[in-house]
């Protein structure tokens, strides 16, 4: 088929390192696909033409999308011309990491049946283009470190509801990571990483102090608000584990199965949450 699908992801805890001499910061961090997810439809042209469904979406070099094309094109010099369409789903700015999801997207297409999609240099290659992009091209769940092109596949949470909230802003990453480094540039030890990676193992859903963020804080000083909407979302989540996704500014929430999920989901709508979605863990594609 000529769609690909191109899902969400939240952060099961993320350490983040000091910037160092190339100018980026190392992470520790689970990444764990949701069912959320964009659609990229991929056709063989004679042509280029790319289209979005969201038109203040340019789909134009600076797009994850168009950038992936090109380095594949550089490493797959026969590969056609198409006409792309991205139906946007992801919030955008959201930490979810929906561009990069759309680029991996572009990039199983590109190497559909190749054995490249699971080689440890052809992944961190990828991350070229972020540091998102080798763990979507894998999916389910995966610890990642480095700048994200060192992944160690890990078991993905047990079946159960994810709850996504976003306060209805967008949060610029390169934001958050200027204010990281202004308020110590240097977070947890990375070792905290491993209990989260244990409690998959043992079938468990981490608990909510293994899922903490290095980046919230810096999340609250660009946006001094988003500590009220974590207020709001914690009095709402009635004791089930709330945790920061990637840079922000969405939250989400898990519990027992998807009928939690939407009980939950509601809860957040009356309380005037604008941006909420309820979707399950999404193991494989």
């Amino acid at each position: 088929m000529p769609w690909y699908q191109a899902p969400a992801k939240i952060n099961l805890g993320l350490w983040v390192g000091a910037r160092d001499a190339s100018g980026y910061h190392p992470v520790d961090t689970v990444m764990q696909t949701v069912a959320l997810s964009d659609q990229l439809y991929l056709e063989p042209r004679d042509y280029m033409l790319w289209e979005s469904t969201q038109s203040s979406l340019p789909m134009d070099d600076q797009n994850l999308v168009v950038r992936a094309y090109g380095w594949a094109k550089q490493r797959k010099p026969d590969l056609p011309c198409v006409y792309g369409r991205l139906h946007k789903v992801t919030w955008i700015g959201a930490g979810l990491g929906g561009g990069s999801s759309d680029a991996a997207a572009l990039i199983r297409w590109a190497f559909a049946g190749s054995e490249e999609l699971r080689h440890p240099d052809f992944l961190g290659q990828s991350a070229q283009l972020g540091m998102d992009v080798p763990f979507f091209i894998v999916g389910g769940a995966a610890r990642a470190q480095g700048y994200g092109e060192r992944l160690e596949t890990v078991p993905s949470l047990s079946a159960g509801g994810v709850v996504l909230a976003n306060p209805g802003v967008v949060l610029s990453t390169a934001a958050v990571y200027r204010a990281f480094d202004e308020v110590g540039g240097h977070g947890r030890e990375s070792d905290a990483i491993a209990a989260v990676v244990q409690a998959l193992t043992d079938g468990q859903w981490p608990e909510e102090e293994d899922l903490h963020n290095d980046l919230e804080s810096a999340a609250f000083r660009v946006m001094p608000s988003l500590r009220d909407f974590r207020d709001l979302m914690r009095s709402a989540a009635d004791g089930a584990a709330l945790a920061l996704s990637g840079s922000g500014p969405t939250y989400y929430i898990f519990g027992r199965d998807e009928d939690w999920a939407q009980w939950m989901a509601q809860r957040l709508v009356l309380r005037g949450v604008p941006l909420v979605h309820a979707t399950t863990v999404l193991e494989s594609w």
